[in-house]
């Protein structure tokens, strides 16, 4: 009786050779072992089939009738196994539907979604993506989840099961209104906090990293609108004497859209990074692994 315990795929691959080729010599070679290793493995294989499979008669090899019952038997169970376990189907971006699941802010979505779309649409025209709004304290459930296969966001996370690569790098810059009075003369520190400004974000504070720049510089600003989403903030801009400080990213994408002018934010502020991240599962996943290098791409590009 044979025991399968004591069988591995290799010698299983090597028996199917030898009753190919009906030869040990030939066999070495097309397995890429030598004469005592195709000897040495064979002697395993009787001992675990209980069988002597293949026989010397003259100068040939004859297989016994368990040989000639396993042989079609080994053939097909080989040639399953290397299809539907070992075969990874290929995915190919031209022809495919899949939907790809995004996790981000609005912030990021403005300043990257066109420039995806429009490159996807010509690499990639039936894939579809998902922009989904992100979890910043859920950022590793949403992805553990399934719920999105990326998130793209400025918060660190070391989470085990996640994955993660820089998206790109971005500083800050101011915009006004057209007319504002502000864009008459050179811009300082001290005209700029002279005026009245805007700050997106959550929650109730009033308070931004241009704030803190300022403190480190002994000064202060009026807040004097809030708004909870970026895409809001332009269109009040343009309407009042406000200043809006944001990322150059989502400036460049929207400003050609509204009666606004830029500005470099005239004191010190560092840069930040935007982060991608995704499923440790699912980093060999050729879809998954695709997505990831366009995302990268276009993010690196604009």
């Amino acid at each position: 009786m044979a025991n399968i315990s004591d069988i591995e795929l290799n010698q299983l691959r090597l028996l199917q050779i030898i009753f190919e080729t009906k030869n040990l010599t030939r066999a070495g070679e097309r397995a890429g072992l030598t004469q005592s290793a195709v000897s040495h493995t064979l002697k395993k294989l009787r001992h675990s089939f209980n069988d002597s499979l293949v026989i010397r008669q003259g100068n040939q090899l004859v297989m016994t009738p368990r040989a000639e019952t396993l042989k079609p038997q080994l053939n097909r169970w080989l040639n399953d196994f290397e299809k539907n376990i070992l075969f990874q189907e290929q995915f190919d971006p031209t022809t495919s539907t899949r939907t790809f699941y995004i996790a981000t802010s609005d912030l990021v979505e403005q300043a990257l979604s066109a420039a995806l779309i429009t490159h996807l649409a010509q690499v990639a025209p039936q894939v579809r993506v998902v922009f989904t709004k992100l979890d910043k304290r859920g950022l590793a459930s949403q992805i553990e989840s399934g719920e999105v296969d990326f998130s793209i966001s400025v918060v660190e996370s070391s989470h085990p099961s996640l994955m993660v690569t820089t998206l790109y790098r971005d500083d800050f810059v101011s915009v006004v209104k057209n007319d504002h009075p502000i864009l008459l003369t050179p811009q300082d520190v001290q005209k700029f906090c002279r005026f009245p400004h805007l700050l997106a974000g959550t929650g109730k504070d009033t308070r931004g990293m241009v704030d803190d720049a300022l403190n480190e510089l002994g000064l202060s600003r009026t807040v004097q609108y809030k708004v909870a989403n970026f895409l809001s903030a332009p269109y009040i801009v343009e309407k009042s004497d406000a200043i809006f400080t944001a990322p150059r990213r989502f400036i460049n994408a929207i400003s050609s859209q509204f009666a606004i002018s830029q500005f470099e934010t005239p004191i010190p502020m560092d840069s930040y990074v935007m982060k991608l991240y995704w499923h440790i599962k699912n980093k060999d996943e050729q879809a998954i692994k695709w997505f990831r290098e366009q995302l990268v791409a276009v993010a690196r590009d604009d």
